[in-house]
């Protein structure tokens, strides 16, 4: 709650955005309904609190909806539909974040926090180490670059594909062209990170959010949230029969069932096809095992 609230806010400051903001928060750092819905029950006996000592005439958390807890199963794209994303993104300024959600499976903070500092395009290396959130900072929304991650495992490093590889060396350089064509107008603050717009100002967490919907519209493309990328990149490893355990280690899980719990659904042809294998196997017939 430190990280996300500023100091200098009041009781009073809080408001049910704030209180919302606060579970977005939450949500892009990996927290479960679960663990919002405490935080929720926490700021609701604080504030009642705050009511009979006279300090506040009213409790906010009234007007903020409570966190619901239920199993929750993402959305996907198809490998079609992925590439009619890519195509029609090229132009747009998220088009990197979202090559970095597909390929990589990073959530939108892990995608924002990169730095060219952290590819390695010799060794075709991609290290995620920082994030970007949104915070509150002097009672505004502020954006701040933390190295402090969700877990351990989600400090991670893997192989860049050639396409990714392509896609980010060619935007390196349209960031410079940028750089030299608008000079003084551009921001000096972001130079070594990857994904800002063309005046060089780190793109926020809360744009992607609203902007994605507006691009998938636009192209009168399915609705998914910008998270389901990343479930759409573990839906196609789990297509190519790739292993759980090398799953969560590219999506960067702590741990095999919080990969398992999410991405189980997915894994229900392979596994069918493992039963009629087992089924072939021991037919009477003694018709072969393909």
């Amino acid at each position: 709650m430190k990280k996300y609230f500023d100091a200098k806010i009041t009781l009073a400051d809080c408001k049910p955005r704030l209180i919302h903001g606060f579970y977005d928060y939450l949500r892009e750092d990996g927290d479960s309904e679960q663990t919002i819905l405490h935080y929720h029950n926490l700021l609701h006996t604080a504030f009642e609190y705050a009511i009979r000592q006279e300090i506040l005439e009213y409790n906010p958390m009234d007007r903020v909806e409570r966190p619901q807890v239920k199993k929750f199963v993402g959305g996907f794209y198809s490998v079609d539909e992925v590439k009619t994303l890519l195509e029609h993104a090229k132009e747009d300024v998220i088009y990197i974040p979202v090559v970095l959600a597909v390929y990589c499976g990073l959530r939108r903070s892990e995608a924002l926090g990169l730095s060219w500092s952290n590819i390695d395009f010799e060794n075709d290396k991609i290290f995620i180490g920082q994030k970007v959130l949104e915070v509150v900072r002097d009672g505004k929304m502020t954006q701040v670059i933390s190295d402090e991650m969700k877990t351990e495992s989600s400090r991670r490093s893997f192989r860049m594909v050639p396409e990714v590889k392509e896609i980010l060396l060619a935007h390196k350089v349209q960031q410079e062209v940028y750089r030299q064509q608008f000079r003084r107008a551009y921001c000096k603050k972001y130079l070594d990170m990857v994904c800002v717009n063309p005046l060089g100002e780190l793109i926020k967490p809360s744009y992607i959010t609203a902007h994605f919907p507006k691009l998938l519209k636009q192209h009168g493309m399915r609705d998914i949230r910008f998270h389901d990328l990343r479930h759409t990149c573990a839906s196609l490893l789990v297509s190519l029969d790739v292993n759980m355990k090398v799953i969560q280690r590219y999506l960067g899980h702590s741990n095999m069932s919080t990969t398992a719990d999410i991405y189980s659904h997915l894994d229900a042809n392979a596994t069918g096809e493992a039963g009629m294998k087992l089924g072939k196997l021991l037919a009477d017939d003694g018709s072969e095992v393909c």
